[in-house]
């Protein structure tokens, strides 16, 4: 009986669902600079503190390693898939006084790369318990839909550019793609009508992180963003 939590931090804590007992911590990112690791009972080690003034290489940047999108997990194989995002920020912190009504964020950050390369996203498949990586799927931008597993071993998720694609769950290898017209950023669902199994996405391209990629890909200005809601199916004979 275990919970699983993935922070923005870029770090899985797992936990006993029934006490909170802390047992084991794992990074879902590979780039870490704000701290160099969790000792054994799950606190971080060499957090870095910025210095007033002086910008400071921040991984991942405030967008998170993960963001909101859930991640997704299957017992048929045992693994939790999760959307991950290599990007970094530099972060200066300034002297700031907290006013009522006001955003207080204390500094300013500009998007950096991470040290190993380029801005990027991959979709991994971990054990959930130990924290081994068991695939990992590349991806050019970063995912911000959520992750859907199904019962038929598929990893449904949509990206930017307005790809709704599925992946075998046990080696990640993609299997199909639709181009559905506008950016994912939401959740699938999966439900069954008499017999017949379908796949169900919102479409639409927006927030905060939608905006910030703009800056990255310049490209990503004509990522459409029209809502829609699209649902799939195998033939009807296929049942």
């Amino acid at each position: 009986k275990l919970l699983v939590h993935i922070n923005k931090g870029g770090y899985a804590f797992v936990l006993d669902r029934e006490t909170g007992e802390y047992l084991n911590g794992y990074p879902i990112v590979d780039n870490h600079t704000w701290t160099s690791g969790l000792t054994e009972d799950g606190k971080f080690i060499g957090r870095v503190e910025p210095v007033a003034g002086k910008p400071t290489l921040i991984c991942p940047s405030p967008l998170g390693g993960k963001s909101w999108n859930e991640v997704a997990y299957s017992p048929r194989t045992g693994f939790m898939y999760t959307p991950t995002s290599e990007l970094c920020s530099n972060e200066t912190v300034v002297p700031q006084e907290a006013r009522e009504g006001r955003s207080f964020t204390s500094g300013t950050w500009v998007y950096a790369k991470p040290p190993d390369g380029t801005y990027r996203g991959h979709l991994d498949a971990y054990d959930p318990v130990t924290g081994k990586r068991q695939w990992s799927y590349p991806y050019k931008y970063l995912l911000l839909a959520s992750l859907l597993a199904t019962a038929g071993d598929l990893v449904f998720t949509g990206d930017p550019e307005g790809f709704f694609f599925a992946l075998d769950a046990r080696t990640g290898t993609k299997l199909w793609s639709f181009q559905t017209g506008s950016g994912h950023r939401g959740s699938a669902v999966t439900y069954m009508v008499n017999g017949r199994q379908y796949v169900a996405t919102p479409t639409g391209w927006g927030s905060i992180a939608a905006r910030a990629m703009s800056d990255l890909w310049p490209e990503a200005e004509t990522f459409r963003g029209g809502s829609t809601l699209m649902v799939f199916a195998l033939p009807e004979e296929s049942k």
